[in-house]
């Protein structure tokens, strides 16, 4: 499958090398967030997923399981309290996958050391971002505006620690509507600013169109993909009339 991956990507890059060097958070990426917060006494993370085009035809699995976090050197458990899923329209009438969690770990009685580890979808390429905070702002607005001066370094954080001490803040909550698509944040991707050019030939949006759907075909024959199940929550049920599998 990596091989087709890579075939693939070469595919597109000798259509439109400029578009390919120029957007790294393309059609291509399963670009993640994290926050990390306490609220009352109980430490809590919102974990958000934002996976383009291809990864959303391929139906890759949604998880949080490689989320890992430690208090004063101790494994925390996670539990998934909430869950909101979302597949706004990306490029050529495919869509994307907006997924976010609302995860409760341990109880934070006093002041403690927070040490994460984010090791989901490890080898996929796109942003990866963890902040600690309930009010500390995020580079990328939590995968809803990346920034276009960092398009071509995107972040790439993945393991991160800092001290925090219990608040009266209340949990954190889901998103919902355009707040939760963030339609706008695929305006600025490499496949969407590819259909988007006005010079572009129907045969180079028709050859992209083709690659797409021959990865899905791809994915679709390979073993073990026949398996699906529902997303966790009834509110990921309302925001979407398909299925993804969670991993939670």
């Amino acid at each position: 499958m990596k091989r087709l991956l890579l075939l693939a990507v070469s595919l597109l890059s000798l259509l439109v090398p400029a578009v390919a060097s120029a957007h790294p958070l393309g059609n291509f990426t399963v670009n993640r967030f994290a926050r990390v917060e306490v609220a009352g006494d109980r430490l809590y993370v919102r974990y958000v997923v934002d996976m383009a085009e291809i990864p959303t035809l391929q139906r890759v699995p949604l998880r949080t399981s490689g989320l890992r976090i430690t208090v004063d050197g101790a494994p925390a458990r996670l539990r998934t309290v909430r869950t909101a899923l979302a597949h706004p329209l990306g490029a050529a009438g495919l869509h994307t996958t907006r997924f976010q969690a609302i995860l409760a770990g341990p109880r934070v009685a006093r002041t403690a050391q927070v040490v994460v580890d984010d090791r989901n979808y490890a080898g996929r390429i796109g942003w990866k971002e963890i902040v600690f905070g309930a009010s500390t702002a995020s580079a990328s607005d939590e995968l809803r505006a990346y920034p276009k001066n960092l398009l071509a370094s995107p972040l790439d954080v993945t393991h991160a620690s800092a001290r925090v001490v219990p608040t009266k803040d209340a949990p954190p909550a889901l998103l919902a509507g355009k707040a939760l698509s963030a339609p706008d944040r695929v305006a600025d991707g490499g496949f969407a600013s590819l259909v988007g050019r006005q010079h572009l030939s129907a045969l180079v949006i028709l050859g992209s169109l083709a690659l797409a759907l021959f990865w899905g075909a791809a994915h679709a024959l390979s073993p073990g993909t026949g398996r699906r199940s529902s997303p966790p929550t009834s509110s990921a049920r309302a925001a979407h009339r398909g299925t993804r599998r969670f991993s939670g």
